[in-house]
């Protein structure tokens, strides 16, 4: 109903304005009309249908992405969280050895301070006598 009340409005324009004759007018506008509709011209429910589409693809490729990046962090945590017990376990490796060498000299400094008390009574009661 719209195109034939354009096409219409083209033919009598052509015949008023362009003083075209009616069956000339008739022609150039069917002409001008299938080339429109051949133009393939971008209309508002076909852009938001392609809009609709891209948001779509959008929304899937972000998911894909937020699913790759929780596997790869999941990935990392768990690598690092390896490393921290290699350097746990290599940190209570060396807290032992540094225990057991404070054990040893707090043990050699009290042998040492025993020797040395028992020498000094034992001179100590020579030199009385």
């Amino acid at each position: 109903m719209k195109t034939m009340a354009i096409h219409a409005e083209a033919v009598e324009i052509l015949v008023r304005k362009s003083r075209f004759e009616p069956e000339v007018a008739l022609g150039v506008a069917e002409a001008i009309e299938v080339s429109i509709n051949l133009a393939q011209l971008v209309t508002v429910p076909v852009l938001d249908a392609r809009i609709l589409e891209l948001k779509t693809e959008l929304k899937t490729e972000i998911q894909a992405l937020r699913l790759e990046f929780k596997t790869e962090l999941a990935q990392g945590l768990g690598n690092l969280s390896t490393e921290i017990q290699k350097v746990n376990a290599n940190l209570s490796m060396e807290i032992q050895k540094v225990n057991a060498n404070l054990m040893r000299w707090v043990l050699l400094t009290m042998l040492g301070s025993t020797a040395l008390s028992m020498a000094a009574r034992s001179l100590m009661s020579t030199l009385s006598n």
